[in-house]
């Protein structure tokens, strides 16, 4: 992660329980959201979301790092949502998830809604619809405590920069909305950039869901080498040192039959 290794961790929307870990990823960060309220240990709502769990941690297919379950039925019923970085294979994408989730059962015990965010993936459920919702809060930023020599330069070329992969990356079809690229600030900086959202939105609703992100960096991170903005619909990240790898192939897009498929697996009712 090079320059990276030192980051300030910025808290967004403070109505939500913050947690921080120090395990696999010493950069993960949770959210336990108190206002959807809790289960009781070994109830049927426990028994659906450890059901979620056993698929997202055993899950065959690879459905290029994308990921909608659904398990039980109302009022003990758990949706699951489950991103990978558009650049890891399925072995990075069930390690980082086998990883997630074991941090979430121990952060956020009891917690009917919950979000985490690894550096290679991200995973929420809740009891209430996930897919396809434009959602960019509870939120997260991290960012590195050094300063960029010429803020001025450097903030105008990240702006653009980001501009350009947040159309491409809302551009996506419905298997991955993902883009990164570089550009050069000064004869001896480069920044590099990552933006991805849920391949569950639309163009329009990717687009803005990386906005919010963009204007987050206004209040976290302005100005310094690296940052990385969390929103649970989407994220973006920039560093001066390179740190994505080229983008898993796509299979060609099949005719388009007009109609947004779901891809969610369902999981036997308890």
């Amino acid at each position: 992660m090079g320059s990276s290794r030192l980051l300030f961790f910025c808290w967004i929307l403070p109505l939500f329980v913050a947690n921080l870990s120090l395990g696999a990823d010493p950069y993960f960060q949770s959210r336990c959201v108190d206002t959807a309220g809790n289960y009781t240990a070994n109830s049927a709502y426990q028994a659906n979301l450890n059901s979620i769990f056993s698929q997202l941690t055993s899950h065959p297919d690879f459905n290029y790092g994308f990921y909608n379950l659904s398990a039980g039925q109302n009022p003990n019923q758990v949706n699951a949502v489950a991103l990978c970085r558009g650049d890891r294979n399925q072995d990075e994408c069930n390690t980082c998830l086998n990883e997630t989730v074991s941090e979430l059962r121990q952060l956020c015990p009891l917690y009917k809604e919950v979000i985490g965010w690894s550096e290679f993936c991200t995973l929420r459920y809740a009891n209430r619809d996930l897919f396809g919702e434009l959602e960019t809060s509870p939120g997260s930023c991290l960012y590195n405590v050094q300063d960029v020599p010429n803020p001025d330069r450097f903030n105008q070329v990240l702006d653009k920069l980001l501009t350009n992969l947040s159309s491409l990356a809302a551009a996506g079809g419905p298997l991955r909305k993902y883009a990164a690229d570089n550009s050069t600030v000064g004869v001896f900086q480069i920044v590099y950039a990552m933006v991805q959202c849920s391949p569950d939105l639309s163009e329009q609703e990717c687009g803005d869901c990386l906005s919010v992100a963009k204007y987050g960096i206004g209040g976290c991170c302005l100005g310094k080498i690296g940052c990385r903005i969390l929103r649970p619909s989407c994220f973006l990240r920039y560093e001066s040192e390179p740190f994505y790898q080229t983008p898993i192939p796509l299979p060609s897009p099949p005719h388009s039959t007009g109609r947004k498929v779901s891809k969610e697996r369902k999981i036997p009712l308890i």
